[in-house]
């Protein structure tokens, strides 16, 4: 909930061959050329995998990125992008915002298997948290403040929906913390404790940390700090240091240093990627293959240029190149093809 995600990119020149020239130390901002050798359409890869996601319009899209087709899953009318969030089952989508007319905010939860959606919950419009899936994908944690806007409305607190009895439950807040001092972020720890501040409980802290347990019902107190370099609280039981659960982000908004297929047969990474410098993004292979994927460089205003998102299936992989294109390299080939554009193409997606 309090992670800062790497979204420092600009675009890069595609390199389809090790010949291919490498983008200057200092990348003019906006400006990146592609490189054509190894393009193909998209459809060529026979990619089976599906995205959901959510788009600039507040629509819940899937993508089929074999036969190119979108389809609209919702639309209830959100203001801007609503929040997105995954369980980790994969089951289950979180995604809610404020609707167009200003009076709501709401909270959705769409079904992949059984291809439904259910409106989960609701409050006058602003003050709401990004909500939070458990570890076992059983509860999706729900917080609303009070906001000022509201009028003397209710709707705030802490609450858990329960996706195998589809109840919402209110979450039972130790003695002397009312529902206006819960902070609507949540996260989960990997044991499956939900994790949140509480605002002015003591006269010496800013923020009181509380553990609330499912199972039982109970709250216990906890300690923490905030963390400058990770840039997110973190809790503690005595001097432990709880560890946090995966949150659930869509996998386009994470950049990652690196990363396997998979089955392990390949392995996408950056070499020498420093400072200014230029540097390639590389796949690897278990039988000593080594294929270039694209050169990238350092813009002083964007930041890196190349980021790695993540593997589609034991061939294909996604990277960023730019603030929102995205391709996928074919490691089995060498060609690359680019994902739809924005109009076809959820800004947020996962799969």
């Amino acid at each position: 909930m309090w992670h800062r995600y790497a979204c420092l990119i600009v675009a890069a020149s595609v390199a389809g061959a090790a010949t291919a020239s490498a983008a200057s130390p200092d990348t003019p901002c906006g400006k990146h050329d592609a490189g054509a050798a190894g393009k193909v359409a998209l459809p060529a890869m026979s990619i089976k995998t599906a995205l959901y996601g959510v788009a600039v319009s507040g629509r819940l899209l899937k993508v089929d990125l074999n036969g190119g087709k979108t389809t609209i899953l919702s639309d209830h009318g959100f203001e801007s992008m609503p929040s997105l969030r995954a369980s980790a089952d994969g089951r289950w989508l979180s995604y809610s915002g404020v609707l167009k007319t200003g009076n709501k905010t709401q909270y959705w939860l769409y079904d992949r298997r059984r291809h439904s959606e259910q409106l989960v919950y609701e409050h006058p419009a602003w003050g709401g948290g990004i909500p939070a899936f458990s570890p076992d994908s059983r509860y999706l944690a729900i917080g609303a403040a009070y906001d000022s806007r509201w009028g003397g409305a209710s709707g705030d607190g802490l609450f858990l929906f329960d996706t195998q009895t589809s109840r919402l439950l209110p979450v039972k807040l130790p003695p002397g913390i009312s529902g206006r001092q819960a902070w609507p972020s949540t996260s989960w720890s990997r044991d499956g404790t939900l994790l949140f501040l509480a605002r002015g409980l003591l006269p010496d802290a800013r923020f009181s940390y509380v553990g609330y347990h499912p199972a039982s019902t109970r709250s216990s107190m906890l300690s923490g700090q905030y963390d400058s370099q990770e840039h997110r609280y973190t809790f503690k039981r005595g001097n432990k240091t709880i560890p946090a659960a995966d949150e659930g982000v869509p996998r386009s908004d994470i950049a990652h240093e690196s990363g396997w297929s998979p089955g392990g047969q390949w392995r996408a990474y950056f070499d020498q990627r420093q400072d200014s410098r230029p540097y390639q993004l590389l796949v690897a292979g278990k039988a000593g293959a080594i294929r270039p994927v694209a050169v990238g460089g350092y813009s002083q205003c964007e930041g890196y240029t190349l980021n790695i998102i993540g593997w589609f299936d034991e061939r294909h992989l996604l990277y960023r190149s730019g603030m929102t294109t995205y391709r996928v390299f074919d490691a089995e080939t060498g060609n690359t093809a680019d994902l739809p554009g924005e109009d076809d193409m959820p800004l947020s997606f996962t799969w």
